[in-house]
């Protein structure tokens, strides 16, 4: 290494925006460029190719300070606990802790934003509305029940395919940015719900309805998704 080179040492900022892939559904409407609620994964490597001295360091915490920077014009205090936060403070009927703990089992949510949550509460609507099918199959198939429970079954068991289809249309509605015909199907989810649990109520069985649950998580699902629906701008 000579004179010239010692003093003139390089320091290279890589900043790189995660790729899109094209196969994975748009839950977050993110883009190649930072907007002002969204997430990013952002790198930045700072690589210094000859040994750091003293006359470095300010301007490498000058380039430390700027890659906060970026990262908070791009959003990064927007996650998953403060957007439910939002929706709690704003709908009373939200259970914070079952919001957080629902939206972040779904892979995507660390990079959603308001419309990309709404869209995946609206879809874990749909996954529950399958599993009450799943359920009410199963008890079906078991011998010994009575002709009150077995309606009550058959009822639910078509009130919860009618359920898919409403979390579906609430997905898809969100995703158009028609918010007002999202919260109307996630509405009807609601009711198709209480209709099954009052289809139990009615009947008088012996037992209390098994999809008590799943009617339960319904709701729940429901309001988070009409109440982060609210929150967008």
């Amino acid at each position: 290494m000579n004179a010239r080179s010692r003093s003139n040492p390089k320091i290279v900022v890589l900043i790189r925006h995660r790729p899109i892939n094209s196969h994975t559904p748009d839950l977050s409407s993110r883009n190649n460029y930072c907007s002002r609620k969204e997430i990013h994964p952002l790198s930045v490597a700072l690589q210094i190719l000859h040994p750091t001295t003293e006359s470095m360091r300010p301007l490498a915490a000058l380039l430390v300070g700027v890659a906060t920077a970026v990262l908070l014009l791009c959003g990064a205090d927007a996650t998953v606990e403060t957007t439910c936060r939002a929706a709690a403070d704003k709908d009373q009927h939200v259970n914070y802790e079952f919001c957080v703990h629902e939206l972040r089992k779904h892979h995507w949510s660390s990079d959603a934003d308001a419309w990309g949550l709404a869209k995946i509460a609206a879809n874990m609507g749909v996954n529950n509305a399958y599993g009450a099918v799943s359920d009410i199959e199963g008890l079906q198939a078991k011998p010994g029940a009575d002709a009150k429970t077995k309606a009550a079954l058959e009822r639910c068991h078509k009130l919860y395919e009618s359920q898919k289809f409403a979390f579906a249309g609430a997905y898809d509605e969100i995703n158009g940015r028609d918010y007002a015909a999202g919260k109307a199907e996630a509405a009807k989810a609601v009711s198709l719900a209480r209709q099954c649990d009052d289809a139990f109520a009615k009947a008088a069985v012996p037992v209390p309805s098994p999809l008590t649950q799943r009617s339960s998580y319904s709701v729940q699902i429901a309001t988070v998704c009409t109440a982060i629906t609210n929150l967008i701008k």
